[in-house]
């Protein structure tokens, strides 16, 4: 038999397609199992919009041949790795980060036939929001393709209501069923964030929570997905996250990252206080965070991909503002 005749502008129509059914979907005001049809919708999305692009790029998009056995196109875990392997992500958007998202629905994808008496849709919403805006970049930059364009919004959010906090589950009772299944996808969630995480990817692009206007109001970390239910398996409880999670990086440790993460010179911890000064990370909370009683900063994920995506140019353009900036102090002693 034959190798099938692939077309990817119809691949990438059905994914268009696929998307903004997820899209619609989901704001239906009232309709059961919406978590798991959009989210199996949005990864069908993800996995053709894959392949189109493999195959834009003369990249295989079929498994080897076995003998006796039809052929057979990559899975979307396959063809995201393919995707993240061959640096077919847009610029503006880490790989890391990208596979962090869509394995994460993924994994829910595989799973969602299985009983889950908790709802879950506060967890998974991040996740959602976050993969329609990288999807749109994703299909924008390979195909020329703005999702927004097929959406009578002017925005483009899943939910007209976000979450108001990050999403913490509590006090876990006795081992049910449904509470093992629940702990066991929220420890493979975990897993995703973790390695994200310690890459230094954007954890923007991995989940987070946008209000009307798009303006990111939190991301995602793994104190954010700390997951416990009660024995029945449906109680969800939403409390605020953990810094001593969420910057687990301390000054050493975050250069250590940055400069595994860049491309350009190798930072120091001079470069480091520089950037501090220029740009106060350490009164922002998303970057940083010192117990009141500490001595020094701990950083988050994000002040790695921050200080990592930033050039050679800008980090000897602030040295030398800091350096006006000091001359200027001690003239003025």
């Amino acid at each position: 038999m034959p190798r099938p005749s692939v077309s990817s502008r119809r691949m990438v129509a059905n994914s268009l397609s696929a998307m903004l059914a997820a899209i619609e979907i989901y704001n239906k005001p009232r309709v059961e199992y919406r978590d798991e049809v959009t989210t199996l919708l949005v990864v069908n999305a993800w996995e053709l919009a894959l392949k189109a692009a493999l195959k834009k790029a003369n990249k295989p998009i079929f498994y080897k041949k076995k003998r006796g056995e039809p052929y057979r196109t990559l899975a979307a875990e396959d063809a995201l790795k393919q995707v993240v392997n061959h640096k077919l992500f847009p610029s503006s958007i880490d790989g890391n980060s990208l596979s962090a998202n869509v394995s994460a629905l993924i994994s829910y994808r595989n799973r969602a036939t299985h009983l889950y008496a908790a709802d879950l849709g506060e967890m998974i919403y991040p996740f959602l929001q976050t993969s329609v805006l990288n999807f749109r970049d994703f299909a924008l930059s390979h195909f020329r393709k703005d999702l927004a364009d097929s959406i009578t919004w002017q925005l483009l959010p899943l939910g007209a209501k976000a979450p108001s906090e990050p999403v913490q589950f509590m006090t876990a009772g006795p081992s049910t069923t449904a509470v093992a299944e629940v702990q066991e996808f929220i420890d493979e969630l975990r897993g995703i964030i973790d390695r994200a995480e310690a890459h230094g990817a954007d954890m923007q692009r991995v989940a987070a929570v946008y209000d009307v206007h798009l303006q990111s109001t939190k991301t995602v970390s793994t104190a954010d997905l700390v997951v416990s239910v009660n024995p029945e398996g449906q109680r969800v409880v939403v409390r605020k996250t953990d810094p001593n999670q969420s910057h687990p990086f301390s000054a050493t440790e975050l250069l250590e990252r940055v400069n595994a993460k860049r491309e350009g010179r190798k930072l120091t911890s001079y470069d480091h206080q520089v950037i501090c000064w220029k740009e106060n990370l350490r009164a922002n909370s998303r970057m940083a965070w010192k117990h009141k009683k500490g001595l020094t900063h701990n950083w988050s994920g994000e002040a790695v991909s921050h200080m990592a995506q930033l050039s050679d140019a800008y980090y000897e353009k602030i040295r030398s503002e800091y350096r006006a900036h000091q001359n200027g102090n001690r003239k003025r002693r």
